[in-house]
């Protein structure tokens, strides 16, 4: 049995949310994520570390990466959950676009406004997965360094390399 154009619509939207929602989910996360390093040294290396700055005691690049891909996870699951609302929007509006109302807001084209009708949405999503998975694994290594009792300048630490 076929779907009708509205049923398909009305599943395509459904789908839609849950994988923005899970967008929205990661994104929260890595947000938070940012905050953490600095929080977990904070409670490792004391009280001089807090007044004095992070770099006080030197940055490692594990840290920088760790924050570079959280980052980049914010930002594949902001294009991902925009490109694919936009995507159901504009299927909506196509479905409902006639001679008479093409030229009015939310049924014309507006000119500049990116959208990728042909592009593969998943590879934001994996995008944003992979960084924040890779995020946390730097932030993994750069946290067992500091367990281990060494300072991040300190350079005999477990990915303590300082940037």
């Amino acid at each position: 049995m076929a779907l009708t154009a509205g049923d398909e619509l009305r599943i395509k939207f459904d789908i839609t949310k849950v994988f923005g929602d899970t967008a929205k989910s990661y994104i929260q996360i890595a947000s938070a994520a940012l905050a953490l390093p600095l929080v977990f040294t904070q409670v490792i290396l004391g009280k001089n570390v807090a007044e004095n700055g992070l770099r006080s005691v030197g940055v490692p690049c594990t840290l920088y990466g760790a924050w570079t891909c959280f980052l980049l996870a914010i930002g594949f699951g902001l294009i991902y959950q925009w490109s694919s609302i936009r995507r159901v929007w504009d299927n909506l509006h196509d479905m409902q676009r006639t001679q008479e109302n093409a030229n009015q807001p939310g049924f014309r084209r507006t000119k500049g406004i990116l959208h990728f009708r042909s592009l593969n949405l998943s590879y934001f999503y994996f995008g944003m997965v992979g960084f924040f998975f890779l995020g946390m694994l730097l932030f993994i290594v750069f946290a067992a360094g500091l367990l281990q009792g060494h300072a991040p300048h300190d350079p005999g630490a477990v990915g303590s390399g300082v940037c």
